[in-house]
């Protein structure tokens, strides 16, 4: 379980690192796209949600 919460803010820390944060609005900002925002509990919920994504696909019985 710790394993998998290091992994979380891993891939957390990945994920600003590819945004930029604005100080003024306190938001992240894709870097491309002034459009694209995320708060931190958004970033944390796209990645929570990839990770659970992942999860269920390496552990389902398809027969991929």
């Amino acid at each position: 379980m710790e394993r998998l919460k290091q992994l979380g803010l891993q891939m957390e820390q990945q994920m600003k690192d590819s945004l930029r944060y604005d100080d003024k609005t306190g938001f992240w900002y894709d870097k491309e796209d002034e459009d694209v925002f995320y708060t931190e509990e958004g970033i944390r919920l796209a990645v929570y949600e990839d990770m659970k994504d992942t999860l269920n696909y390496l552990y389902s019985d398809c027969a991929c």
